[in-house]
């Protein structure tokens, strides 16, 4: 007998967020068994299975030997379970729902370091804002044996469904027409609630009548709108996917994770009729030097940003970035270097990552070539981004001696054009 996972909706909170993602993840590796899972990850079925149960944050052991046995990317996991933890540490009565069992204890080495600052949402939400059942089932195959897998925590068996005793040709008839119906009231439901005017046939919002400012096109996946820059704004709305929709402006609220670009982002569109959606369930961008609206839970814009340099602490020819400053959000890194350490071809910016905060704060480790140290100075900068291809003018520049000795990175200044680049450099979406 085939089994359905206990329903997940990532839109509930962090928590179920994170679950979801763990589900989509094991999806995407092809949906093993939570016993196959167990015999690499070294720890039992049920403890996996109540990682991405929604019911309690796992420990970070627990996480990261599930996405490693899915053969996911253990350091962006990592980086997420401590967004993870430092959110719930902020919310009210987290305690309670995230305690961890005595089965899955974190060993007392691995403690969460807790960032202070301006409210920050991490990314650990879905791809987009789909539900769950946009992304397919996720749920174990049976075994050619005909036996149901191995019960595991957070699932639960379904019972099988009776015949329907109807002829079958009224079944066609029967689907289409409650398809209309439920089309109707979904645009009914909207236009009560104050979402934007739908389209009845396709689901998409219609033109607006007067003038926006720019317009982009929904992933795949629902997606929601909101009544506020938050994930937790009431929805008043969905959006379907490959929706070309118009935006009014857009503002600064909480961080999503653009699963497309694979990049943070910061930034909430406007509807013309009202409402907001994440940029990260969105292609498309404001145009270029627009800026930010105050709107319903929105952030303040980035206005202060400091960068410095430290040696890696394993890494003999490695460098920490890190950066601090005020409302930061999302920061973006770059250096100045020439490709080959010569004259020629000549220097550029290159692009060192782009990231929100991490355990250790915004911080990226660069790996610095001998060819790159033996060409001389070189500039690093910090810059405050809403998001991929979303840079702002908060920028910050070291220079670097030859000898790549971080204690003696002095403050340079930078060309308003040279400033331009670098901020275009380090907040743009990162190349494969």
């Amino acid at each position: 007998m085939s089994r359905r996972p206990r329903p997940l909706d990532p839109n509930d909170g962090p928590l179920q967020a994170f679950a979801y993602e763990l589900r989509c993840l094991r999806q995407e590796a092809g949906n093993p068994t939570y016993r196959a899972l167990a015999a690499t990850a070294g720890f039992s079925a049920t403890t996996l299975s109540d990682a991405a149960g929604g019911m309690r944050k796992p420990t970070l052991e627990v996480t990261l030997a599930y996405v490693g046995a899915c053969r996911g990317d253990v350091k962006l996991w990592e980086k997420r379970w401590y967004a993870l933890d430092r959110r719930l540490a902020g919310t009210a009565g987290a305690d309670a729902q995230v305690r961890p069992s005595a089965r899955d204890q974190p060993d007392a080495r691995v403690q969460p370091s807790r960032v202070q600052g301006p409210r920050i949402v991490s990314a650990v939400i879905g791809p987009t804002e789909a539900s769950a059942e946009e992304r397919g089932p996720v749920v174990d195959a049976l075994p050619e044996h005909g036996f149901g897998p191995e019960p595991v925590d957070g699932e639960e068996s379904s019972a099988p469904r009776p015949r329907w005793w109807w002829p079958r040709a009224w079944l066609p008839a029967l689907g289409f027409a409650l398809v209309l119906g439920l089309t109707g009231l979904l645009v009914v439901w909207q236009r009560a609630a104050g979402g934007t005017d739908t389209d009845a046939v396709s689901g998409c919002p219609a033109s607006p009548a007067g003038g926006t400012t720019f317009h982009g096109t929904t992933y795949a996946g629902d997606t929601r709108v909101r009544s506020g820059a938050t994930r937790g704004a009431s929805v008043i709305g969905d959006i379907p996917p490959g929706c070309k929709v118009h935006f009014v402006g857009f503002c600064i609220g909480d961080v999503v994770m653009d699963y497309t670009g694979g990049t943070p982002d910061a930034r909430w569109f406007e509807l013309s009729g009202g409402g907001m959606v994440s940029s990260a369930t969105v292609h498309g961008n404001p145009p270029a030097g627009s800026k930010p609206d105050v709107c319903p839970g929105g952030l303040p814009a980035p206005v202060s940003i400091s960068l410095t340099v430290s040696q890696h602490p394993t890494d003999p020819d490695g460098l920490d970035l890190h950066a601090t400053g005020s409302y930061l959000g999302i920061v973006g890194f770059a250096a100045y270097f020439s490709d080959s350490g010569q004259a020629v071809p000549a220097p550029r910016w290159h692009q060192l990552g782009l990231t929100d905060v991490g355990p250790e704060g915004f911080t990226v480790p660069w790996h610095l070539a001998k060819r790159t140290a033996d060409q001389g100075p070189i500039r690093l900068a910090a810059v405050a981004c809403l998001g991929g291809d979303g840079p702002t003018d908060v920028v910050d520049a070291l220079a670097l001696p030859p000898a790549a000795v971080p204690t003696q990175a002095r403050p340079v200044p930078l060309g308003e054009g040279e400033r331009s680049a670098a901020a275009q450099t380090a907040c743009r979406y990162p190349t494969k």
